[in-house]
């Protein structure tokens, strides 16, 4: 396969579609980020395997995963654009998560934990460790409040992607994977591939699979259109804002001078002259 077919994972498209379609894999993942043993993971449970319309209700749609394991609901999404309020938006995402647990009817010592894991490529945080873990804690005793809120962040940004200087390290499963996310390129494919791995080989496999489906490649094409026209119908927004912004502040600015110059004495004639009318 040629380097321009390959679709990389940090597609959300192909992330969701990668683990939807293998869900051992996603089991393996979620072993590796949260430090279960995979023998400890019972059943995967999926909520929302399918991949929804490029738009819903006027809207780009989210493509994330929810999942179950253990008892614990697992919220995990692949985010390439930077946005600025993404530690809000995630802290909004894990408040839905835990609400909708509560509607269930059960006891409020019976609800489960609720864990939202961001996979990122781009940086957030000013630190060297690529993986950031917040929990709700005491400020100076660092007392755990309650197990029941985790939010995983994985900075895609601050792993290197495999290469000849680069080997993988086969003894680190969580790096691995994130390298998975990150590879562009079939060398670093390849050099995944042939880890002894079987998890991340069969990614790699998916990946290719994936990449060649032409149902996915035109998903993958009208979502990106889509995303490209959100961001221009934002800009333009934006745009028309300064604008009329600009125009009040004017108005603004115009009156007040006027004011002036009447309180001064001058004429109607005069003040049209000064402000140019």
């Amino acid at each position: 396969m040629s380097d321009e077919k390959i679709i990389p994972a940090t597609n959300d498209v192909i992330f969701k579609a990668m683990f939807v379609q293998n869900q051992d894999l996603l089991k393996a993942f979620l072993s590796a980020a949260l430090a279960i043993p995979i023998s400890e993971i019972g059943t995967l449970t999926i909520k929302n395997p399918e991949i929804p319309p490029v738009y819903i209700e006027s809207k780009l749609a989210r493509l994330d995963i929810l999942a179950e394991i253990n008892g614990i609901i697992v919220n995990i999404e692949m985010q390439v654009a930077k946005k600025e309020d993404y530690k809000e938006r995630t802290l909004l995402y894990w408040a839905r998560m835990y609400s909708e647990e509560m509607k269930k009817g059960k006891p409020y010592n019976e609800i489960g934990k609720c864990i939202c894991i961001n996979v990122l490529n781009f940086g957030m945080f000013d630190c060297p460790e690529f993986h950031s873990s917040f929990s709700v804690r005491e400020d100076t005793r660092h007392e755990l409040l309650t197990d029941k809120m985790h939010l995983h962040f994985f900075e895609l940004t601050k792993i290197k992607a495999v290469g000849k200087k680069n080997k993988p390290n086969e003894e680190d499963n969580l790096q691995l994977w994130l390298q998975l996310f990150k590879a562009d390129s079939k060398e670093e494919l390849e050099m995944l591939k042939n880890t002894s791995v079987q998890e991340i080989r069969s990614g790699v496999e998916a990946i290719y699979s994936l990449s060649k489906d032409d149902k996915i490649r035109e998903y993958v094409r009208q979502r990106e259109l889509a995303e490209i026209d959100h961001n221009l119908d934002i800009a333009n927004a934006e745009a028309r804002g300064r604008a009329e912004g600009e125009i009040k502040g004017i108005a603004k600015r115009d009156a007040e001078l006027a004011a002036r110059w009447r309180a001064e004495g001058k004429t109607e004639a005069e003040i049209r002259s000064l402000l140019g009318l």
